[in-house]
């Protein structure tokens, strides 16, 4: 009797470990090996990381970086507002195989993992199965970017890139000042901020009242201003800075020297 409840005890411990992990997908880089049953090339640059918390993703499509929003809910996984750079694939085939990861990610509703694998379902039909990568290192080693070590120049409003009338816009913050600024592609502005973690506010904003001639940089303007204050968290990831109100990105700069 006293083997059976050890026995039972330790079937119980490794149940509710195997369960965590299942559960668990976070913080792992994870490549991308099959794709709609088609092996994926070990030359491709294509993987997925998600992180900490699970709410936000990143990774290479196969030609171009990616991001967005993601819910995991036990093997329950919902991705959303996914965003890419705009770099042309080197040919169709890799093209095409960029759009079906993105399209098969926007579709999959479903996941399950064991030990260094991951599969991502379509209701039944698996889609993706990905390898646990040993994660890169940051692109510079032993340095953190900090909000006020760059230029922020605007890459997208709400995961839609700018033209190059939006990438003239930029943010700069002044730790000592608790300030931030800088030209909205249309008009210069200034405000200040506060920081803590990963929660970001940016308050008080005013600008100049010149008119913007293009339409395209009217709104520009509109979506930048309006998502600087709504912002309320943010990520430094890759010398890029992501502002979000809550789960949704609003804004995405690329950083640059000041």
């Amino acid at each position: 009797m006293k083997k059976l409840l050890i026995f039972i005890a330790i079937m119980s411990v490794f149940a509710t470990s195997v369960l965590a992990q299942a559960g668990q997908i976070g913080v792992r880089q994870w490549k991308l090996v099959r794709l709609n049953g088609v092996h994926v090339a070990d030359t491709s640059a294509a993987y997925l990381e998600l992180n900490a918390d699970q709410t936000r993703f990143t990774g290479n499509a196969g030609c171009n970086r990616m991001f967005g929003a993601v819910d995991v809910r036990r093997h329950r996984v919902d991705f959303s507002n996914i965003g890419t750079t705009k770099m042309a694939c080197a040919d169709r085939r890799a093209q095409r195989s960029e759009s079906d990861f993105i399209r098969s990610l926007e579709n999959a509703d479903r996941f399950a993992r064991r030990d260094n694998t991951l599969d991502l379902y379509v209701r039944r039909r698996l889609v993706m199965k990905f390898i646990a990568l040993t994660k890169q290192p940051p692109e510079h080693p032993g340095a953190t970017i900090r909000l006020e070590d760059k230029k922020w120049m605007l890459e997208a409003v709400s995961g839609v890139p700018v033209s190059k009338i939006g990438r003239t816009a930029f943010v700069v913050f002044d730790k000592q000042k608790g300030s931030a600024g800088g030209n909205s592609s249309c008009n210069v502005f200034g405000g200040s901020y506060s920081a803590a973690g990963s929660t970001l506010k940016i308050t008080e904003v005013i600008s100049t009242m010149r008119a913007c001639i293009e339409d395209d940089r009217m709104n520009i303007e509109r979506g930048f201003l309006d998502g600087l204050e709504k912002t309320n968290r943010y990520e430094i990831e890759r010398g890029k800075l992501m502002l979000y109100q809550n789960k949704r990105l609003r804004l995405t700069f690329i950083g640059e020297a000041k």
